[in-house]
């Protein structure tokens, strides 16, 4: 009977204990980084600069070194004062921090700028000016050191011009202009009765008559029946062409191996031309530097149709290598393999190189050289000439620009067309300029296009993509757009506003907010003594019909609303609305050993939290055990007691009483001094106890009924506490 009833008790304090611990928040502590610092490596030394001609100091600098060097190399040094040069190189002593370097003034080449008066001898007329730098000392000019005759004329004589007063006279004359015509050519195909194709051909203007040998456009596949002068009748030629004999013979296909077995290339090959069944092997060009083993003649038969292993044999003791030419603008200008390196020790001369005809090597001298490696050698066009351009746009902008080869044939004059252009411009001024390879053009372009093209992606401030697409904006074509110049989803308006930056082609992510609905009210909570709890600005009433609902508030953390449902709003008005504050309440019920109840207190905070909150009641400060009991030995308990804002619940703790020493009976030990109290006693008991359970049945009639919105993490960590209280009570009980 008492195991059961002890048992009950336990489930009891297991469920209590239970509901007040299961909404206990657990809180992690933050961690903090650690940062640690690198240690030095490096250490800076003074670097005082001599001047040894003048025996004076020149300038002072300053050099990074490796935190343990003793000495400081000159090839380190970036800051010889302008003007100077080392006297002598390699290492430096580090003294005190400092080093010591002798210098001394650098040799300047000293020039003069002369200007140059062309003059028109006949017309008896200024035709330019110009200018020519010459040595400081000169008193004349040669003429072959003129860069810029004007376009149209020739000197008159060559040779050295006296300098006078800072100017040279130069006598030019107009160059005589050459007059052409064009002429069409009637390419006419004599044996099938057809036009083969038309063609031109430029003669001065005066001419009768076209040599064939003035022909670059013969119909590809014909050959001309005929040489020598065509009659011009009516601005044509009539020109007969016949096809070519096509080339009979076998293809075969061939690959050639070395003595090792490495394949060397190889590929089809027309033999046996006169179609007799037999070929020689000199018909097939073997690979450069090599030579075929087999000789002689071969029958067809024997190679057509699969492919035919041929061993060559190295020539001589070279190195083949494939070379591919590139112009500065890495346009492709041909190449192949090539056989240099003859005494093989791994060095080969550019000169050993075939270059394509009308270019020039950039770099010249010797190069390493590795059997099969490949080469990329850049060429300069022969009498080319080599300007810097920045494209500019009329707003300003630069559109990029560059090195470029101008001039092909020399004469100093260039023309716009021979510039590549950023795509979408085009030139404002055309024609011929003077050629100056020192000179930076600023060549400003037109847009061939109003405006930009640019792609805008609209999103919204979550990152959700609403749209977008291409736009037209910088119309002045200065490089800066306005966000004005966008269209806009409906419904949403921008973040940023004002200029930005943009590039013709490029993509731009440009973040939307949406366009709030409804209406603005200011909001002030008060709770139910007065005092202000907050409040602000609302955006409530999305629907505008002047309905808005209280749950479209959000309320201060602890309060809960008095009056809830719809209230009439108008835009821009203040509204007072009172709140009260959640009830946090606690029940602590106290029982003894036996599951006697022999107290209770209803415990309530006085201050308003957040549901996510706890509050802690704690014994000895918030409530108190009742008279004449203390908390039972051995049990666990918990008297830091939590329990979420705005909720109910209940606690129980295990007490017993504090015990008081009576006399002993002599005759009786295990009886109280006074035989005749036994019976007295045992009737006192039985109608307290009968008492306790009338008012324990009359509390739990008052106690609310809740709902659980106990966490699951609280709940277990207080049911193994409760455990631990109902076996310690168990452990207790065995040992009476």
């Amino acid at each position: 009977m008492y195991r059961k009833k002890l048992l009950k008790m336990c489930l009891v304090t297991t469920l209590a204990v239970s509901m007040a611990a299961a909404n206990m928040t657990a809180v992690m502590p933050n961690q903090a980084g650690v940062v640690q610092a690198a240690d030095e490596k490096t250490k800076t030394v003074g670097v005082n600069y001599w001047d040894t001609e003048n025996n004076a100091q020149v300038g002072e600098g300053k050099v990074s070194v490796a935190v343990d060097a003793n000495n400081v190399n000159t090839s380190a040094l970036t800051d010889v004062p302008e003007g100077y040069e080392l006297v002598s190189t390699g290492d430096v002593a580090i003294n005190g921090g400092w080093i010591f370097v002798e210098v001394r003034p650098a040799a300047q080449p000293v020039t003069k700028e002369i200007g140059v008066n062309y003059w028109d001898v006949e017309n008896n007329a200024q035709a330019g000016e110009g200018k020519v730098t010459v040595t400081a000392d000169a008193n004349n000019v040669n003429t072959s050191a003129l860069t810029d005759v004007p376009e149209g004329y020739e000197l008159v004589s060559t040779g050295d011009v006296a300098i006078n007063d800072g100017w040279i006279f130069v006598e030019v004359r107009p160059v005589a202009q050459s007059v052409t015509k064009e002429i069409g050519v009637n390419y006419w195909d004599v044996e099938n009765n057809a036009q083969a194709g038309e063609g031109k051909v430029t003669v001065t203007a005066d001419a009768n008559n076209v040599n064939t040998s003035a022909l670059t456009d013969v119909p590809e596949g014909y050959e001309l029946v005929s040489t020598g002068d065509v009659a011009i009748n009516d601005g044509w030629i009539f020109v007969e062409v016949r096809p070519v004999a096509q080339a009979t013979g076998t293809i075969i296909n061939v690959v050639f191996n070395d003595e090792a077995g490495n394949n060397l290339g190889g590929g089809d090959f027309t033999v046996d031309k006169d179609g007799d069944g037999i070929f020689n092997l000199s018909e097939i060009k073997a690979p450069v530097g090599y030579t075929l083993n087999l000789k002689g003649d071969q029958f067809v038969t024997d190679y057509a149709g699969k492919t035919t292993i041929l061993q060559v044999t190295k020539v001589n003791k070279g190195t083949i290598v494939n070379v591919v030419f590139e112009d500065r603008q890495g346009n492709n200008l041909g190449g192949g393999d090539y056989l240099v390196d003859l005494d093989g020790d791994g060095v080969a001369n550019y000169s050993e190189l075939s270059l394509p005809v009308g270019y020039k090597l950039i770099e010249t001298g010797d190069f390493f050289v590795k059997e099969g490696n490949s080469y990329k050698v850049i060429l300069d066009k022969v009498e080319s000439s080599i300007i810097h351009v920045v494209f500019k746009s009329e707003g300003g902008k630069i559109l990029g620009g560059g090195d470029f080869f101008v001039d092909p044939d020399g004469d100093g004059v260039a023309n716009y067309s021979e510039l590549t252009l950023p795509e979408g411009y085009e030139l404002i001024e055309t024609g011929d300029f003077f050629v100056d390879t020192e000179k930076t053009y600023e060549i400003t372009l037109n847009k061939e296009i109003e405006g930009t093209i640019i792609n805008v992606v609209y999103v919204d401030e979550e990152g959700n993509n609403l749209g977008g697409g291409d736009f037209f904006v910088d119309k002045d074509d200065d490089g800066i757009a306005n966000y004005s110049e966008l269209d806009l989803p409906e419904g949403y308006e921008l973040v940023q506003t004002g200029d930005f930056f943009v590039n013709a082609g490029e993509s731009y992510t440009i973040e939307l907010r949406k366009i709030q609905e409804g209406t603005i009210i200011n909001v002030v909570f008060e709770d139910e003594n007065g005092n202000n709890l907050g409040g602000g600005d609302y955006l409530v009433d999305a629907d505008g019909d002047g309905i808005a609902n209280y749950s479209e508030l959000e309320l201060p953390v602890g309060y809960e609303l008095i009056e809830t449902g719809d209230f009439f709003v108008k835009d821009g008005e203040h509204y007072t609305i009172i709140l009260k504050m959640r009830e946090t309440i606690l029940t602590v019920t106290f029982e003894d050993t036996e599951g006697n109840v022999v107290g209770t207190q209803t415990l309530e905070a006085d201050v308003a939290g957040s549901p996510e909150e706890t509050h802690h009641f704690v014994l000895g400060e918030d409530f108190q055990l009742p008279e004449g009991y203390q908390l039972a030995e051995g049990v666990d308990q918990i008297t830091d007691i939590e329990i979420p804002y705005g909720s109910v619940g209940g606690h129980t703790m295990i007490v017993e009483a504090v015990s008081k020493e009576e006399p002993v009976d002599p005759e009786n030990p295990g009886t109280s001094g006074n035989p005749d109290d036994t019976q007295e006693s045992q009737d006192t008991k039985e109608e307290a106890d009968n008492q306790k359970a009338a008012e324990q049945k009359t509390e739990d009639s008052k106690t609310p009924k809740t709902g659980d919105n106990t966490p699951v993490g609280a709940a277990a960590a207080a049911a193994g506490v409760s455990l631990a209280a109902i076996a310690a009570v168990i452990a207790k009980k065995r040992k009476f």
